[in-house]
């Protein structure tokens, strides 16, 4: 099943497909898409948050509870980020192959 931009030698997709023989899908395979996929979520997500926080915090006119509020936001934001950036960082680690499947 090829399309046009495969037979041209183009690769257009963001993620890869887990097709093995006979359509046969490795458990490595499925677990890359699923964090591929999540990865481009903890992204989307952190930026989204991000511009809501410097928001609030441009929003906040001086004042400190709405201030405190905004920097706790964006601290809890970076922890996320960094939980995920562990995350990754482990399965790459236990897993051999991780990101080439």
């Amino acid at each position: 099943m090829h399309n046009l931009c495969s037979k041209l030698g183009v690769e257009t997709a963001i993620l890869h497909t887990c097709g093995g023989k006979d359509g046969e899908a490795g458990m490595l395979c499925i677990l890359t898409t699923v964090v591929d996929i999540m990865s481009i979520l903890v992204g989307v997500l952190a930026v989204i948050g991000i511009v809501i926080v410097g928001i609030q915090y441009m929003t906040a006119g001086g004042n400190e509870e709405q201030t405190r509020k905004a920097k706790r936001r964006l601290f809890e934001i970076v922890i996320g980020i960094v939980a995920y950036i562990l995350m990754y960082a482990l399965l790459k680690w236990l897993l051999p192959g991780f990101t080439e499947a």
